[in-house]
Order: C-alpha cells, then structure tokens, then sequence
C-alpha cells in the first residue's frame, strides 16, 4: 500500500490507497476517517440492464472527462479533504491529487508512474502499469464473473455537489464480500460520491465531492508537482518463477488465484499471492516467521474497509489483507498450504 516514507506518518487516507501499488507496503496502512451517515434518498425499482448502462458511463467517464474539484474522504474516525485535477485522453492521462487538511501531500499521476510527496519527505516513485486511478472509490465491475457474486439496481435520484445524480447500488450476492452505493452523474456517469457498504449497508469508506468543475482543463501548473523534490524509487516485487509454492485449499467462493510474486527482500521461500473475485482483491503474503516470538496465534484489525488477518505457525506467518469482511480474511489466512516442499523450515 505505502512505501517506506509513509511509516508512522499521518496520510489522508486516498493517498495512502494508492501506495498500495507497492503492495509489500499495505501492511503499513493507518488508522483514519469518520465514517459520514448516508443522506436519505428516494429508492425505486428498475431494470439491472438500467444500472449496467450508468457503470459503462461512469468507467468512459472517469478516464475521458476533464475536472477538477474538491472532495472529503472518510474513513474510521477522521475525515480528510483533498483536491484532484484530472486531464482525461486516451492514453494521456494526467491527474494530481493534494491533500487540502493536515499536512501537504501530494499524488501525481502521469504515464505509467505515480510519484507520491509527503512533507519533508523524498518523493517516492512507483510503477503503475495498471492504470490505477486516483480517484478511490471507484469499482471494477466489468469481469466475466461479476454477475456471479454481485447485482446491481438503481437506487433513486439524489444531488451531489450541485449534480443531479443517478444512484446505483453493487450488491454482493453473499457474505464473503462488501457492496457498493455508487452517485453518478447524470449526464456523463462521473462518479460524485462512492461508499463501500457492510452487509447491513452501513458505510464502512466514502468519498463525496463537495465542489466540482466537470469539463474544466486544468492548467499545466495544477499537475505538476509543488515543489521540486529528490526522488527515490524503492524496490518493487517481481514474478515468481515456477508457479507458487503457497496456494488456498479452501477459498472463499468466487476468489480465484491471480498471481504470485516475491518481496523485494527475497526472503526464502516467502511469496505474495494475490486472489480476487473479480471486484475485490486480496493479497497474502507467506513469511518466515520465528515460533519463538511472543505474539496472539491469531489477529485482525480492521482500517475501514481494509481487514487485517494474521496468522502464525511454528514457522511461518500468514498476512492476509484485502477490502473484504472479516469472515473472507480468516479464512483465506487459515487455508493456506504448502504446494510443494519448504526446505529449510
């Protein structure tokens, strides 16, 4: 999730998201934000045909629309405000993203890099081959699978930083998996508000736009970073030949094995699987792990919508992390095997 610079430090929370790029960093991750209390609004009924064409806008939106606003960001027991400037194209995106409370920082986005400045902090800079964006929030619901595990429904109409906006509601078909409340635009599809839900539609994460400029360039000035700054790039995770030597025997349904990689450390035998239902992605990573340490066999912290598992053995210690339910985390951390021997330990 962070780099190394974001140790013990206070990051609003959209930033600290996209440090997950490196994603030996999630373990990082801090505590923020008060979840906000959804505004009531007018529910009705409609066709799920309806709900999909709105998504389809809202994802040719998100990448093609010039903006730039302000929004807040909540999240545990704190709210942030931060400000985004977006220039949309294919293939020439660009976008910065600062914090507008606490202290200064700043997410810049160009090609396939993000460089993320902290304050009094060297710049960090990441891959990105992904494309991930940085407005959070924003989910991937365009997978062959998702219509196993979710639906959709248009939720009503509601208004958002001036916007009338078109409600649409992802939810999840079992427990091992969270929803979505999703405000789109009218017109375009922009995403204006977004909040993950738990299965009693409590808002566990949320961003809402509290102004915005859709159609509006930004200036040359407003992506580029602050300030110049000296820049480091850590070491990133590479693939892992040969397959995985971890693998989960009993997944939760609709979780599939995406890749493995190893930790820029090249611990032994220590790897990180990633699993994903094709909306939600976990990651778990397998280390060597001294049975004689003194610490709870088991634990689980929850980051807002971001859970925490770890489990240890005499050996080994199994980390899992994703923006899945508790339930989902545990049993991912207590289903991992060895597929092939661990020599050595």
């Amino acid at each position: 999730m962070m780099s190394s610079a974001f140790v013990g430090r206070e990051v609003p929370s959209p930033l600290l998201r996209y440090g997950r790029i490196v994603s030996a960093a999630r373990r990082l991750v801090l505590p923020m934000l008060v979840v906000c209390a959804f505004a009531p609004v007018r529910v009705s009924l409609a066709a799920e045909d309806d709900a999909k064409n709105l998504l389809a806008r809202m994802y040719a939106s998100v990448g093609s629309l010039d903006y730039q606003g302000s929004f807040i960001y909540a999240r545990n027991s704190r709210i942030d405000t931060l400000r985004i400037f977006h220039a949309g194209g294919e293939g020439a995106e660009r976008e910065r993203l600062l914090s507008t409370s606490g202290a200064r920082n700043e997410i810049v986005r160009s090609g396939d890099s993000i460089t993320l400045m902290q304050q009094d902090s060297p710049a960090v800079i990441l891959p990105n081959p992904g494309g991930a964006r940085l407005l959070p929030l924003v989910p991937e619901t365009r997978g062959e699978r998702f219509d196993t595990y979710y639906r959709v429904e248009v939720g009503g109409d509601d208004r958002v930083a001036g916007y009338r906006a078109r409600v649409v509601d992802i939810v999840p078909r079992d427990g091992w998996r969270y929803g979505y409340r999703l405000w789109l635009e009218d017109s375009t599809g922009m995403p204006l508000r977004s909040a993950v839900v738990d299965a009693r539609k409590r808002p566990l994460e949320q961003f809402m736009f509290v102004a915005l400029e859709l159609g509006a360039k930004p200036r040359e000035s407003d992506l580029a970073p602050a300030a110049a700054a000296d820049t480091t790039a850590p070491p990133v995770e590479t693939p892992l030949e040969g397959g995985p030597r971890w693998r989960l025997v009993d997944p939760p349904p609709g979780y599939r094995f995406l890749r493995v990689q190893r930790s820029p450390q090249d611990v032994a035998h220590g790897e990180h699987l990633t699993y994903s239902d094709g909306l939600a992605n976990v990651s778990i990573y397998v280390e060597p792990h001294d049975g004689a340490a003194t610490v709870p066999p088991d634990r689980f912290t929850a980051r807002g919508v971001l859970g925490i598992c770890v489990h240890d053995t005499d050996a080994w210690r199994v980390t899992v992390l994703g923006d899945v339910p508790r339930a989902t985390a545990e049993r991912m951390a207590l289903s991992v095997r060895a597929s092939v021997p661990t020599a050595g330990r």
